[in-house]
């Protein structure tokens, strides 16, 4: 489904020097996988190598392909790509804390028949529908991750990339997000995460280490 060819990327670092992230890496992830786990030590590019699947970064050398499709690597249509087929799960959950739950979660679909609907289904989902009228500040830490995992859910998209969606978690809180997780990859919806955790990465179908500039295989 998701194929990354010979991707290169390099970084400008604040005092000048450039940095290589990327050289000659390949990822893929089929339509018949669940998760994929992308670790890699701090600076590696773990997180930047998600937002060029994200269709968030475009300056980069190589090709994405998705469904044997080649996409070009041009702002609009990377967002219209990353607007039909993709959801994105942040760290710092990116809650406005002005908004009701609901209207976080109805960013994610705006401007779609049936928002209403879809909004009460992904709280319902992911077990917050009765959280629907209160504001991001009076909610504990797994439960605006959880507003954050309804708002890339709520269009339905066909992979959701989760960038360390467990790391400013407690422990029983981390399980009761990858059991979701879990319960949404039974739906069909495949999840690419960032971590490092072993532990989270070891619920993962697949893991990869970014090394060297380039993914290998984890054991």
């Amino acid at each position: 489904m998701i194929r990354l060819t010979s991707l290169s990327k390099s970084i400008r670092e604040r005092n000048g020097d450039v940095r290589t992230l990327f050289r000659d890496l390949d990822f893929d992830m089929s339509a018949s996988e669940r998760s994929v786990a992308i670790l890699g030590r701090s600076g590696s590019g773990k997180s930047t190598l998600l937002r060029i699947l994200a269709g968030l970064d475009v300056d980069f050398g190589g090709l994405y392909s998705y469904d044997g499709t080649q996409l070009p690597k041009s702002p609009s249509s990377m967002a219209a790509h990353r607007l039909e087929r993709i959801g994105i799960v942040t760290q710092a959950y990116d809650l406005l804390p002005d908004r009701t739950v609901a209207a976080n979660v109805a960013i994610g679909c705006a401007r779609r028949r049936g928002a209403s609907a879809r909004v009460a289904e992904a709280l319902e989902l992911v077990g917050i529908d009765h959280l629907a009228s209160k504001r991001p500040t009076h909610l504990s830490g797994g439960e605006a991750q959880r507003v954050a995992i309804a708002r890339a859910i709520v269009k339905r998209p066909s992979v959701v990339l989760a960038d360390e969606p467990t790391g400013a978690l407690d422990e029983g809180t981390e399980e009761e997000v990858l059991h979701l997780f879990e319960r949404l990859q039974d739906g069909g919806t495949q999840f690419v995460i960032v971590t490092h955790s072993d532990r989270v990465a070891q619920r993962c179908g697949r893991r990869k280490r970014i090394s060297e500039y380039r993914l290998v295989d984890v054991d």
